[in-house]
């Protein structure tokens, strides 16, 4: 049973607030209204302002603000890198402590005899990815394109997909052990990190008690420390583009490549969405784009003919291109990278596909990490994802589905410039991943501008607000949620918006709502996530 939202407590007790402040220090309690309205609002622009934020920089800290919260009967909100598309962070109650992880970012433990590492749940994937890459390990998964601000914690709450994901699973299946903290304020240890002798080398003693925190969006208790699995990183690199004229063919392709485990990583798009990417800057002008692919090349003469192949491709290869597709190819040797791209060309081949020149996945990989200018449009419209996770007997048919409901609602699309593509891809052997992409013309928010560079900022439209064309998007997205509920569909950053609970068994709806009421009697950690208590 979902329990009932806490009363709401318009105002902290200044006594309280004082001794909070003097506990973690007065920079880390954040009051000011500027402060409050950013750590409220998300990429959806969904927006409700906090209480209060609290930045802590440890466990013992982020147990004391919990501890607060309790007692000033205040809901406790979880916050990483701010990418939530979902909801995930936006409670819309009064009583909101919003606990911002961004300084819990320390890595604390680099085990390469063990093959672990553990760091604080705010470190970044791009921090992690830079501090493990000269020990020449790296973790299974290794982050998100936007891993330049999400974080660690937020990958194990609200799950992510992408570097790694081809072959290892989503970030979640990389996770060995946490530190949780409950909402009564006490740590929990989970995996072989929960003996009191043991360090957390190993997830699956017992009860799996990690994945029970994994993919709640904040939900049952909130990561303070994360233990993921290390691998080795691979030499051998190969990589493969495609064209495709229809969706269909390329959606095989893909998924015979993901049944034979062929790439780390890959990406589809759509004419529309290719059209949105191919409108940015080129990144063959990119200096440092060029730089490190040049530098990922192993040799100076090598590095430099890559360079200069990507400098002189640059974009217009692109122009007569309709469904393009990139895979990434790691290995032991690189006489087994050149193998497995041979056989991801047979079969883009055999899907009536063409090999094309592959410079973007050159450049993506070289830069895993770039600035977010992508979570607006090329001219500074707002964008607005979501997406589904099917297996591959379903990818076509749902695809179909998505088509056919873009095309009933091309009139209203016309009418307020919504442009809607498709980004396609795969989890290691058995999901297939279909994200439409909203696009339109509409005031950004103060989460776009704290993110984008300031450089693309200068450049684009400074739209105004777009209310009737927002409605109408998020009417559409609403649709192809329930669409893909009927579908058997499942979702990595759950949050508030996607149709978790209608879709569930009753078996399963009742024991996840007596675990939240076990471990959350009060409904105090982030109510509303999962569709748990009204947020």
């Amino acid at each position: 049973m979902a329990e009932q939202p806490l009363a709401a407590v318009p105002e902290v007790a200044p006594e309280a607030l004082a001794e909070l402040r003097r506990e973690l220090g007065p920079e880390r309690v954040l009051t000011d209204p500027q402060s409050l309205d950013l750590y409220g609002q998300d990429v959806s622009g969904d927006s409700h302002p906090a209480l209060l934020v609290v930045r802590p920089k440890d466990t013992a800290q982020l147990a004391a603000a919990v501890r607060f919260a309790a007692a000033q009967d205040l809901v406790v909100v979880p916050r990483g890198g701010g990418m939530s598309y979902s909801g995930g962070y936006v409670c819309h109650q009064p009583n909101v402590l919003t606990v911002d992880l961004g300084d819990m970012n320390q890595i604390l433990e680099i085990n390469t005899e063990d093959m672990y590492v553990t760091v604080q749940a705010g470190c970044t994937w791009m921090a992690l990815h830079e501090a493990l890459e000269p020990q020449g390990v790296r973790t299974p998964f290794w982050g998100t394109l936007s891993g330049i601000t999400a974080t660690v914690g937020g990958g194990m709450s609200q799950n992510s997909i992408f570097w790694g994901s081809g072959k290892h699973g989503s970030a979640v299946d990389s996770a060995v052990s946490m530190d949780v903290v409950l909402a009564s304020g006490e740590v929990l240890s989970t995996g072989a990190g929960g003996q009191a002798q043991a360090n957390p080398f190993f997830r699956h003693y017992g009860p799996d008690l990690t994945g029970l925190f994994t993919c709640d969006t904040g939900a049952l208790g909130i990561k303070a420390t994360v233990t993921l699995k290390l691998v080795p990183i691979l030499p051998g690199r190969a990589f493969v583009s495609a064209d495709f004229a229809e969706g269909p063919a390329l959606i095989a392709a893909l998924s015979e490549v993901s049944r034979n485990r062929l790439a780390d990583a890959c990406f589809g798009f759509d004419p529309v969405m290719q059209g949105q990417r191919m409108k940015r800057e080129s990144l063959a002008k990119d200096v440092k784009a060029l730089g490190n692919v040049m530098k990922s090349q192993g040799s100076m003469l090598k590095g430099l003919k890559e360079g200069a192949k990507v400098a002189l491709a640059g974009r217009g290869f692109m122009k007569d291109v309709d469904y393009s597709v990139h895979f990434m190819v790691e290995e032991p040797t690189q006489a087994g990278a050149d193998a497995s791209a041979a056989r991801i060309r047979e079969i883009v081949a055999a899907h009536r596909g063409k090999d094309i020149e592959n410079s973007i996945p050159k450049i993506a990989r070289a830069n895993p990490f770039g600035p977010l200018n992508s979570m607006i449009g090329p001219a500074g419209e707002r964008w607005l994802p979501v997406h589904v996770l099917v297996p591959h007997s379903k990818a076509a048919a749902v695809f179909a589905q998505l088509e056919a409901l873009v095309e009933a609602n091309g009139s209203v699309l016309d009418a307020h410039d919504i442009l809607v593509g498709y980004l396609l891809t795969y989890i290691d052997t058995n999901a297939f991943v279909i994200e439409p992409v909203f696009y339109w013309p509409d005031a950004l928010n103060d989460l776009h501008r704290a993110h984008v560079e300031d450089a693309t900022l200068a450049k684009i439209n400074d739209y105004p607000e777009n209310l009737p064309a927002r409605a109408e998007v998020m009417r559409l997205r609403t649709e192809m949620m329930t669409m893909f509920r009927e579908a058997g569909g499942a979702h990595l950053q759950i949050g508030r918006r996607y149709q978790y609970q209608e879709g569930l068994r009753p078996a399963n709806a009742q024991l996840i709502g007596e675990l939240k009421a076990l471990l959350d009697p009060d409904g105090r950690i982030n109510p509303g996530s999962l569709g748990l208590a009204a947020g």
